[in-house]
């Protein structure tokens, strides 16, 4: 290996070593997201894996998943991320990343590309040369939505300052008990797509609400746990609907309403993000647990232990908010689980194409989903992925053809060709869970041995 690369600090939001005094305002948070946007539409994709031992099929340890980052990094010249002293990743000049979640889960995020083929070029061959150096230690990374044989209490959660905080606070947040399991178990697929105002903000923020359960069924990857099948075709969704109520589930039922009373997005967005409990701040290059005690809003007007907020408190702030569509300088699109990379890559063509149509067309094409029936639908994908009707004359299967049907009709040919995983899946219709269900996957190897 080579000789030790720069050590690089994880990027923190902290600017300044001294205590703030100038209050916040609500227009400086909303300067953060009508910043202006390149004017070519761009698509993000990060996309998380479970780390295996390939000889216990339990997870993988810290050290064989550190010694991996540290010879890839060797390798790509990439720059070491350290929490601490604790390796936690690696970053291109780009920007490019891979990095570790609290259960070691390895995430690659890649930065953002014009074309679904400059996606796959990139991401083919960061994980193939992932894999080819977890073969040397015995490590492997699995496209699945959950750890599918250790329970939280098997996982050590990994030396990051942050993670730590958020395991102490998050599981004693109502509707958080399952939060331990969503740091340690879970893997996803989040695709991230540009805005160009507030307007088209406002219609594309609705309109992917609208039809995420029916994502989250057709990418359920996650009824094997614990060595054997379970009742739910997702139990990643399942988890992740019990990680907080003020933050996984913050815009579910009569929220969704307010939400979008009115055009003005960005304003009802910043309210709702105000008024959720804090976790922490960070100052001074130090982590000050908060753990609920305030929410943004009064931290805005009261400050916290002399410290008053900054922009960047705000930023730390809203990335501890979990929402399944988050609103950033750009739309996460996030409720999928883990699968392969060419599933990835279908869901990247998938929004690609539907984020090229006038969303106040789609909205008008799919006006038979209502809003307010969003947490109903993912409580039914949990269970039953896609096998449930909308109504009486519409099934979930028929919607996301449909989807389907507008994603692939706005899509040029080069682009279009990365469909077909998600057109055989709506021809059978079977999701993975569904099929994973029929082979009688019945433990990890079997498990492994099926998805590679």
């Amino acid at each position: 290996m080579q000789k030790l690369l720069e050590k690089k600090q994880a990027p923190t939001p902290i600017k300044k070593d001294f205590k703030s005094f100038k209050k916040l305002t609500k227009n400086e948070i909303k300067s953060f997201y009508l910043k202006k946007k390149n004017s070519d539409f761009l698509i993000g994709l990060e996309y998380e894996r479970i780390s295996l031992d390939k000889k216990t099929f339990k997870t993988a340890s810290y050290e064989k998943i550190s010694k991996i980052i540290e010879h890839f990094a060797s390798i790509t010249s990439w720059a070491l991320i350290y929490d601490n002293d604790t390796i936690i990743g690696a970053i291109s000049k780009d920007e490019t990343s891979i990095s570790l979640e609290p259960g070691c889960q390895l995430e690659i995020s890649l930065s953002p590309k014009k074309n679904i083929l400059d996606i796959d070029l990139e991401i083919t061959k960061i994980s193939k040369l992932l894999d080819s150096i977890a073969n040397i230690y015995d490590v492997i990374f699995l496209g699945y939505g959950i750890n599918p044989l250790d329970s939280v209490d098997e996982i050590e959660i990994l030396n990051k300052t942050r993670y730590k905080i958020m395991n102490d606070y998050l599981p004693n947040c109502p509707w958080g008990e399952l939060a331990p399991k969503m740091m340690r178990q879970s893997a996803g697929i989040q695709v991230n797509i540009d805005y160009k105002d507030n307007f088209d903000a406002y219609h594309k923020l609705k309109f992917f609400n609208l039809i995420m359960p029916f994502m989250t069924g057709l990418f359920s990857n996650s009824p094997l746990e614990k060595n054997k099948l379970s009742d739910k075709k997702s139990l990643r969704a399942h988890v992740w609907r019990y990680t907080g109520k003020d933050r996984c589930n913050l815009f579910y039922k009569n929220i969704f309403s307010k939400l979008f009373s009115s055009l003005n997005l960005f304003d009802n967005y910043i309210d709702e993000i105000l008024d959720v409990p804090m976790v922490f701040i960070e100052k001074n290059g130090k982590s000050i647990p908060i753990e609920g005690e305030i929410t943004f809003r009064e931290y805005m007007k009261y400050g916290f232990m002399g410290f008053s907020a900054d922009i960047y408190d705000y930023m730390l702030h809203q990335s501890l908010v979990f929402p399944d569509v988050r609103l950033k300088k750009y739309i996460e699109i996030r409720n999928h689980d883990s699968s392969s990379i060419k599933m990835a890559l279908a869901l990247c063509a998938l929004y690609k194409g539907l984020s090229s149509i006038n969303p106040k067309t789609l909205l008008k094409k799919f006006n038979y989903l209502k809003i307010n029936d969003i947490d109903k639908y993912n409580e039914l994908v949990v269970d039953k992925a896609l096998d449930f009707n909308v109504n009486s004359k519409i099934s979930a299967w028929d919607t996301v053809n449909s989807i389907l049907d507008e994603a692939k009709n706005a899509l040029n040919s080069k682009d279009r060709i990365y469909l077909k995983p998600i057109l055989e899946m709506i021809k059978a219709r079977k999701t993975q869970s569904d099929i994973l269900i029929d082979y009688n996957i019945k433990n990890v190897q079997e498990l492994i041995q099926f998805l590679n």
